[in-house]
């Protein structure tokens, strides 16, 4: 399954990291990493590109797989 704004929050809190220190990580502001947390269908949501959340994996360690060009978190 594709990383929703859930798993991506969880993974976040996971790695002890603020929405700030997280945003840093992939080189965008507050503001956007706060949309890409935000429920898919509510006001705001924007869908995390798949070469950030590929980025994100690499510098974070997170294991991850590409299936159907869908970064999926193994």
């Amino acid at each position: 399954m594709p990383v929703t704004p859930e798993e991506l929050k969880k993974l976040r809190n996971a790695l002890g990291l603020t929405q700030e220190d997280a945003a840093k990580v992939v080189h965008v502001s507050k503001r956007t990493w706060v949309s890409w947390e935000i429920k898919q269908g509510l006001e705001n949501n924007r869908k995390m590109p798949e070469g950030l959340i590929e980025l994100f994996c690499l510098k974070s360690n997170i294991k991850y797989k590409t299936v159907d060009n869908e970064i999926h978190i193994v």
